[in-house]
């Protein structure tokens, strides 16, 4: 430093080379991560590609980043959807263009038709050479990536310089976590990475560009409130979008102070505790009787519908038996959702949570002016619960010698942890997974319902295992869905994720094998079957994880201790009769109903 420059008081020559430094240029990729590290992002999900070169290098020498490296970019994808689900925080999964785009676009669908917020990054050929042909370009005139990315994303652009990505950024961050969340997506030319920004005219803190926005309408609630207490009969009926806003506990309570008897969504499984007095199961595909007579019966005259989509796999095909007799009330965070299928007579626009709170508020209030809760339930009998509530619970009884999916998911409930994450995937396992489970307070189930995509309860639970070290993270999957992407447990071995994979195994695509049989007046689709056994955790071994194989009964609550001591990442291969057909019977009548229109 020239000895002309004077210092002020308490000023050193370090201090002076800090600010030189952060006055000058960085590159755009640096103003990029540190945007990402702003909103809590520790992980980055992807395959390395040419195109996507630079954002790659900066993660992996990023100390604060982990560049988890996947075996398929569609698990790239669906691993961010699992880490996003669960910690309610933003996740990034990124790919090179050509293949490595599209191969996202299956798990970019889940994340956008659950409300599950994802940044979604691909390469492009360098912004000189667009145009031209270079090897994976995806320019408008041939492949155009960003239409492609656009029908399920809330924002989909190409980054076409280093100074508009600060902006761009900004912008698919605000989307993706505003309102109801969703995925977004960013198309980056390979050059625009390594061109120099000003890192502190284009940086801004998160709460400077993405308000947190839970307005509502004050008198709608309170009205909302009025005709929950009045009413005789009120049922909740609880979707996804009240574990998307957090809002569990103040269901809950509502549910409580009325009190009201609630049911939720196959998608909303589990967000009401299942064994609670109050709870009648799931309503819709493979659900329980006791929320099928309550809530499609004639004594409800209140039903309030809580961030629920009201989609043919909750209401039966759409019946016109969900209306109750008296009132309406719907609670969506998206307005478009809000008298979609049916009337309402009380829509609630905005965040769950936020309602809830105020709605508890209100009623709270009228209770200490005087106001009685009208709700006769306390008098009525409770709903059933236990093994009463499952319409096949022969199949469950530990007196049959055979194990069957009923027997072992009864056997897996008494060892399963009270803070267990579970996943399903799609398939005939899902719905003895939506029926015969029993998701208890503290426990949470994740299902990707809205796309219904196999292979998402496969990958996601690796994403899930990475954002809340140390809970449990099980995994419950089919023979299928662990062979469409099963090869994406090899990440879970390189990045110490001890999820617990029990794969029910019945050689078959089983959902399609019994669905085809009732569609097809007893003749199956043969191309369901397997030609030859599939030997699930002979596969798993040799990617590296600890395995162990069921055969009969009694023997999977030994097994998933065992997986679950290991403390490595575990698969337990469960061996079922394939002639016992699914809980499917909605499901198999709204199929039937859809082919003879």
């Amino acid at each position: 430093m020239s000895a002309a420059v004077r210092l002020p008081s308490g000023f050193t020559d370090h201090d002076q080379r800090r600010n030189d430094e952060a006055a000058t240029p960085t590159r755009a990729v640096d103003v990029f991560l540190r945007y990402l590290k702003a909103e809590g992002i520790r992980h980055v999900f992807g395959i390395v590609g040419g195109l996507l070169y630079p954002m790659f290098k900066a993660v992996e020498d990023d100390e604060e980043l982990e560049l988890v490296h996947t075996k398929h970019e569609g698990g790239a994808a669906f691993m961010a959807d699992g880490y996003a689900r669960t910690s309610g925080r933003l996740a990034v999964c990124a790919a090179t263009s050509g293949p490595g785009a599209t191969n996202l676009i299956t798990g970019v669908a889940c994340a956008f038709a659950d409300g599950v917020p994802l940044l979604v990054v691909t390469g492009q050929a360098a912004s000189h050479a667009l145009g031209k042909g270079a090897a994976q370009e995806t320019p408008r005139e041939d492949i155009d990536i960003v239409e492609m990315f656009r029908p399920i994303t809330k924002y989909s652009a190409m980054v076409t310089s280093a100074e508009s990505l600060p902006q761009h950024l900004r912008r698919a961050l605000r989307l993706a976590l505003s309102g109801r969340p969703g995925p977004v997506h960013l198309n980056v030319p390979v050059d625009v990475w390594e061109k120099p920004l000003a890192e502190q005219r284009e940086w801004l803190e998160p709460s400077a560009y993405r308000a947190t926005a839970r307005s509502f309408d004050r008198a709608a609630v309170a009205r909302a409130g009025d005709e929950l207490l009045a009413a005789k009969h009120p049922v909740l009926l609880v979707g996804s979008g009240v574990g998307i806003a957090g809002a569990e506990q103040h269901l809950y309570a509502l549910a409580n102070l009325l009190p009201a008897r609630v049911a939720t969504t196959p998608r909303g499984k589990g967000l009401f505790p299942e064994d609670d007095p109050l709870s009648l199961g799931v309503l819709g595909v493979a659900g329980h009787r006791e929320a099928r007579t309550t809530v499609l019966g004639s004594e409800v005259d209140v039903l309030f519908s809580v961030g629920a989509s009201l989609g043919e796999t909750s209401t039966m095909n759409w019946t016109p038996k969900l209306m109750p007799t008296r009132s309406f009330v719907q609670l969506d965070v998206d307005p478009d959702r809000i008298g979609r299928n049916y009337p309402v007579d009380l829509p609630l626009v905005g965040d769950a949570q936020a309602i809830l709170v105020e709605l508890i508020y209100h009623v709270h209030r009228r209770i200490r002016e005087g106001t009685s809760p009208a709700s006769e339930w306390s008098s009525a009998p409770s709903p059933v619960r236990g093994e009463g509530r499952y319409d096949d619970g022969d199949a469950r009884d530990s007196s049959v010698g055979k194990l069957t999916p009923q027997r072992w998911r009864a056997e897996l409930d008494r060892v399963l942890p009270r803070d267990a994450i579970v996943f399903s995937d799609i398939g005939g396992h899902m719905l003895f997974n939506l029926h015969h489970l029993c998701i208890r307070k503290g426990q949470r189930f994740v299902i990707n319902l809205g796309f219904g995509s196999m292979g998402h309860g496969t990958v996601a639970p690796i994403g899930a295992a990475l954002a809340q070290p140390g809970r449990p993270v099980f995994a419950i999957v089919g023979d299928g869905c662990f062979a469409m992407n099963g090869m994406d447990l090899i990440t879970a071995t390189e990045h110490d994720a001890p999820v617990v994979w029990i794969v029910e195994n019945n050689n078959m695509h089983g959902i399609t094998h019994h669905c085809s049989k009732i569609l097809g007046r007893g003749q199956a689709l043969r191309a369901a079957r397997y030609r030859h056994p599939l030997e699930v955790a002979k596969l798993a071994e040799a990617m590296g994880l600890f395995t162990r194989v069921v055969e009969h009964p009694g023997e999977i609550g030994p097994a998933v201790s065992a997986a679950m001591a290991s403390g490595l990442p575990a698969v337990v291969e469960v061996r079922v009769d394939p002639n016992m057909p699914p809980p499917m019977g909605e499901r198999a009548r709204s199929l039937a109903g859809f082919i003879e229109k």
